[in-house]
C-alpha cells in the first residue's frame, strides 16, 4: 500500500512534505523543523515517515499528559499501562485503569509467548486454507450470481408467456366484436350507399317524367329501354330503402363488454399476488386443500412452515394430503411426524405416495403405502397399493406414542417406520418408483392434526 504524503505542521512550511513524525509532540516535522526539533527536544522520540507510523511503538504512553513509560499491564482491558493509568487519584486525565486488575510487564512474558504461539498456529493454519477458503467463496458467488440471473430468465418467461396470454385474449376479443358487429348491424358502406339514395331517387324520377312526355316518339326502343333502366334503378333503391328502415329498425344498438366488478377484482387480485420470491422452500411442507373439495374431505395446513396437518370435516373417513416436494431421487430421505392432537384411538396413517393421490378413501390405499398407527390393534399395521395391497396387515412395530420417523431409500426402494428410536428394518422393499413419490399423512377423526419435520 502506498504510504501518504503528510505536510509539515508548521503553517509556514504547510506546503513541504514531512520527513519525521514527533511521538510526544504529535507534529509532522520537513527537514528544516526537524533539525531545530532534536537540537531542542533531544529526548523526544522521531519516527521516520518511510514507514506507516500507525504500526510504531514509542514504549511511551499515548495518554494526554501521560509521557511515561509503559511498566504495567492491565489484564482487565488486555492492555498496558503507565503509572498515570494506575494512579490511585482518578480524574479525567489519571487512574483510568486504577479498579482493573494489574500487574508489571514481565510478570506476563509467559503468558503472551503461549497466547503468541497460539496467534501463530492460528495464523499459519488460516494461511493454509484461505486460498482454498477464498477460491470457494467465489465458486459460491458465481454459482449464486448463476442463480440469481437464472431467476430473473425464468420470471421473464413466465411473464411473457402471460403478457403473451392476454395479448392474445385482447385480440380474440377485439376480433369477435368486429365479427358480432357485422352480423347484427351495418357498416360504414351501407351510410354510403344510403347517402346516394335522393340522386338516384332524383336521377330516376326526371327520366321518368321526361319519357312520359315523350312517350309518343317514333323511337319506341329507346323509350322501352329507358324504362327497362328506371326498373332496374327502382329495384336497387327499394333494396336501399329497405336496408335504411332494417337498420333503423334495430332497437338494441350496442354490444357490452362486461365482465363483473369482482371478476376483475379477483384477477387483479391475482396478478399482485401471483408469484413468490423467498430463500429454499421448506423441505417438507403440506399441499394445501383444493379449494372445490367437499366439506366432507376438508382440512386446513397451518404452522409456519405450512408443515401442520388438521382434518376439519366431521365425517368420520379417512382424509388427507402430500407434500408438495417430491422426495430426492438416488438418496435416503427421512422425515418426522409429530401426532400433536388425536383421539385415543390414533386412526392415523402415514407413508409415501404417488402425485396421483387422492383424498377420497376409496382409492387412497391404491397409490401409496402406510403404517397405520390405529390403537385398536396390537401392534400398528400396513396399508398399501401394488405390488403388496396390504389391508391392515400386522407388523412387528410398537406401539406409536407421540412420533414416527419415516425413512424411504430410493436406492434401495425400501420404506420403514422408526418408534420410539427402535428401527425394526424395512416394511416395504421393492416400491415402485417409476413415478414421483412424496411424504403422505392420512387422518380419520374431526380436528386431528400432524406436524412434519425434517429429521
Amino acid at each position: 500500500m502506498e504510504i501518504e504524503k503528510k505536510k509539515c505542521s508548521l503553517s509556514k512550511h504547510s506546503e513541504v512534505d514531512a520527513i519525521n513524525y514527533c511521538q510526544e509532540c504529535k507534529i509532522y516535522l520537513c527537514n528544516k523543523c526537524q533539525n531545530h526539533h532534536s537540537e531542542l527536544f533531544e529526548k523526544h522520540h522521531l519516527y521516520n515517515l518511510d514507514k506507516n507510523i500507525s504500526d510504531i511503538f514509542s514504549d511511551i504512553c499515548q495518554l494526554e499528559n501521560h509521557f511515561i513509560k509503559y511498566e504495567y499491564f492491565c489484564q482487565t482491558h488486555n492492555q498496558l499501562c503507565c503509572a498515570a493509568c494506575i494512579a490511585k487519584i482518578k480524574n479525567k486525565l489519571y487512574g483510568q485503569h486504577t479498579d482493573c486488575k494489574v500487574c508489571l510487564i514481565k510478570d506476563i512474558k509467559d503468558e503472551k509467548k503461549n497466547k503468541l504461539n497460539e496467534n501463530i498456529k492460528f495464523l499459519e493454519n488460516l494461511k493454509n486454507n484461505l486460498e482454498n477458503s477464498i477460491n470457494k467463496l467465489k465458486i459460491l458467488y458465481e454459482k449464486i450470481n448463476e442463480n440469481k440471473e437464472e431467476l430473473k430468465i425464468q420470471i421473464q418467461k413466465i411473464f411473457t408467456k402471460i403478457r403473451n396470454a392476454l395479448n392474445e385474449r385482447e385480440d380474440e376479443l377485439l376480433l369477435e366484436v368486429e365479427n358480432k358487429y357485422n352480423i347484427n348491424y351495418f357498416g360504414e358502406d351501407i351510410i354510403k350507399e344510403t347517402e346516394q339514395l335522393p340522386n338516384k331517387i332524383n336521377d330516376s324520377l326526371n327520366k321518368g317524367k321526361k319519357i312520359e312526355k315523350e312517350w309518343d316518339n317514333e323511337n319506341l326502343n329507346l323509350l322501352i329501354y329507358n324504362c327497362i333502366n328506371i326498373e332496374s334503378n327502382i329495384e336497387i333503391i327499394k333494396y336501399l330503402n329497405e336496408n335504411i328502415k332494417r337498420c333503423n329498425s334495430i332497437k338494441n344498438n350496442k354490444i357490452l363488454f362486461n365482465p363483473k366488478e369482482d371478476n376483475i377484482k379477483d384477477f387483479l387480485g391475482t396478478i399482485k399476488k401471483f408469484g413468490e420470491i423467498s430463500n429454499i422452500s421448506y423441505k417438507y411442507k403440506f399441499r394445501k386443500c383444493p379449494k372445490k373439495v367437499s366439506e366432507s374431505r376438508k382440512y386446513v395446513i397451518t404452522g409456519e412452515n405450512e408443515n401442520v396437518l388438521i382434518k376439519t370435516s366431521s365425517e368420520n373417513n379417512w382424509m388427507g394430503t402430500i407434500c408438495e416436494n417430491e422426495l430426492e431421487k438416488g438418496k435416503e430421505n427421512k422425515w418426522k411426524i409429530k401426532i400433536l392432537k388425536t383421539t385415543d384411538s390414533k386412526r392415523i396413517m402415514v407413508g409415501v405416495a404417488s402425485k396421483d393421490f387422492d383424498i377420497k378413501s376409496s382409492s387412497f390405499n391404491t397409490c401409496g403405502w402406510y403404517l397405520c398407527c390405529c390403537s385398536f390393534y396390537s401392534n400398528p399395521t400396513l396399508y398399501s397399493g401394488p405390488p403388496y395391497n396390504y389391508s391392515n396387515k400386522n407388523t412387528n412395530l410398537n406401539k406409536v406414542k407421540d412420533e414416527i420417523i419415516v425413512v424411504m431409500d430410493m436406492n434401495k426402494r425400501s420404506l420403514k417406520f422408526i418408534i420410539e428410536n427402535e428401527d425394526k428394518g424395512d416394511s416395504y422393499t421393492d416400491i415402485p418408483i417409476d413415478k414421483p413419490l412424496f411424504p403422505a399423512v392420512l387422518l380419520y377423526n374431526q380436528n386431528d392434526s400432524v406436524e412434519i419435520t425434517e429429521c
